[in-house]
């Protein structure tokens, strides 16, 4: 499962791919949403994830296109760490 990050403005978009075509949004911030998003790639997935977020949030436009960062989805217990 993949699972990505970026930021536009004050608010942390999460895009987490769930099976096939279908990629789950959430948007993090004062107005937190999340969507379902449909795409045929991983590219295409972002592309909407983002246009989907300015509208909904009214912000406009948004250059350069953000970059999209891996999400760690490990744990780990800092007390292990010596």
């Amino acid at each position: 499962m993949g699972r990505f990050s970026t930021r536009i403005g004050d608010h942390w978009l999460v895009l987490t791919h769930l099976h096939d075509s279908t990629w789950r949004l959430q948007v993090l911030g004062d107005t937190p949403l999340e969507a379902e998003v449909t795409a045929e790639d991983e590219a295409e997935a972002k592309r909407s994830a983002v246009t989907a977020t300015l509208e909904r949030l009214s912000i406009g436009s948004f250059e350069p296109p953000p970059s999209w960062n891996a999400v760690i989805t490990s744990r780990w217990d800092s007390r292990d760490a010596v």
